[in-house]
């Protein structure tokens, strides 16, 4: 009897889903760092486009940041037109407090990717969750999950205490502004008219000073007792980074903390800086200290073309982000970075790219798996409350363009040694479909929860 992809992918989920729901408890040992912010998120309706006066507008040209209410208008008609999540920095102050007080928002959650990663994995039942936060105010520490942990440092002692308690009182809430959009909605302006192609978002970022990915003197002078018992270390915010002096700290700073735990794992979660000469900062101080990088398919784009391989992020992008393209992209990325594992997560399949002797391909398929139950409960329910949430999933369908391209990839790479697992050179590849393609609902975070749960996901479970 022919063996049947479909039927294996199925129960292989199944089984998966089954398998971590009892045992996630015995994951543990995650440090996360560095950006925690509020997120206020809109949800784009016919009512909120006649209050923001989208029929009567123009959109600007060469606009890439918000300095005013013209500014953030053409940022959401674009990300609406192509159906692309986009992330703009808005500088000017007025605009922003106007959009702030003037929009009732639909929900207040905690945000940026280490706030967001901390929850769903304690949600999730894993232990020993410790997060780093250079500033916290007491509004977002409030929205930290009671379990996770972080570190209270002085000059005479470092101590873990509840995230809820870690904020201080001088610090005011960093908060982004998110516009969700439906897949389907029409638009109208005054020049176009379009139906939005893909559920997204578009999201005004704000950075205030003084939350950069930095850890304080103190801190730094103690990663030796803040890593002990730590397996696995969830990085980002290096975005908010421009000068070369500042990467180089950055640098510096990965360095010790890798070096006070050898036995760790550290990953670096990549966002959509569309700043090519701030990619190629990235590139050169970030990637070389990490030994894991998440991203999604356009990111991983993004990446090349700092790299200079516009041709090969053309190539992937003409293919309609095809799997045989992205692995090529992603072994390009992986042997002129030295980066031991790479993983890039699309609404269709994940690829996930690694050394050899870094993890069992099974492990990695199955950690790929729980990562797609994850973010599709998350995608649906908008949060993930407990390990049982994952099962949501298990009676939807795997994706068929996924089923479709692992088809093509097992044409293309010959040494295959199992469903969605092949081995490359110094490497294997896995490749896995999702549940995500024509269900999600909520876009914002999902990215991070696959990457953080498929990252954490590959250790032996008891």
């Amino acid at each position: 009897m022919e063996h049947d992809p479909s039927i294996f992918w199925t129960r292989q989920f199944l089984s998966v889903s089954k398998n971590f729901k009892k045992n996630t408890k015995y994951i543990s040992g995650i440090f996360v760092a560095f950006n925690t912010n509020m997120d206020a998120i809109e949800h784009i309706t016919p009512d909120f486009l006649k209050l923001m006066d989208i029929e009567q507008f123009r959109p600007k040209k060469g606009v890439t940041e918000i300095n005013s209410l013209d500014d953030f208008k053409t940022g959401l008609i674009g990300s609406m037109r192509l159906g692309k999540a986009m992330e703009w920095v808005i500088d000017d102050m007025s605009t922003y407090n106007h959009l702030l007080d003037s929009i009732n928002y639909d929900s207040y959650r905690i945000g940026g990717q280490a706030g967001i990663v901390a929850n769903v994995l304690s949600h999730l039942g894993m232990k020993k969750i410790t997060v780093y936060n250079p500033k916290l105010s007491e509004a977002e520490a409030d929205m930290y999950d009671p379990e996770v942990q972080a570190f209270k440092v002085s000059k005479t002692q470092t101590k873990k205490i509840k995230a809820k308690d870690a904020f201080s009182r001088h610090d005011t809430p960093k908060i982004n502004l998110i516009f969700e959009y439906s897949k389907g909605l029409k638009i109208k302006t005054e020049d176009e008219s379009f139906i939005i192609p893909r559920t997204n978002r578009f999201i005004v970022s704000y950075r205030p000073k003084g939350r950069e990915p930095f850890f304080d003197d103190l801190c730094a002078d103690n990663l030796k007792l803040m890593t002990k018992g730590v397996n696995r270390a969830f990085l980002s915010g290096y975005q908010y980074l421009s000068t070369d002096a500042e990467f180089f700290k950055a640098k510096v700073q990965l360095g010790l903390l890798r070096h006070a735990n050898k036995k760790m794992k550290t990953h670096f979660e990549f966002t959509s800086e569309e700043d090519l000469k701030k990619v190629s900062k990235i590139i050169k101080y970030i990637l070389p200290e990490v030994d894991s990088l998440g991203c999604n398919e356009r990111e991983t784009c993004i990446l090349l073309n700092a790299m200079g391989e516009k041709d090969l992020a053309d190539k992937i992008r003409d293919s309609g982000y095809g799997a045989k393209e992205l692995y090529d992209g992603m072994r390009f990325i992986k042997i002129k970075t030295g980066l031991r594992r790479i993983h890039t997560h699309n609404i269709n399949f994940m690829l996930c790219l690694t050394d050899k002797d870094y993890a069992s391909p099974k492990l990695t398929r199955d950690a790929l798996m729980f990562s797609v139950e994850s973010a599709f409960a998350k995608s649906i329910k908008g949060f993930i409350h407990h390990a049982v949430d994952i099962s949501f999933g298990d009676d939807v369908p795997v994706n068929q363009e996924g089923l479709k391209q692992i088809k093509l990839m097992d044409r293309h790479l010959l040494n295959k040694l199992g469903d969605g697992i092949y081995s490359v050179g110094k490497s294997y590849l896995v490749m896995v479909p999702t549940k995500l393609g024509g269900h999600a609902k909520v876009t914002v975070g999902l990215g991070d929860t696959v990457s953080s749960t498929a990252f954490v996901g590959d250790q032996e479970l008891n």
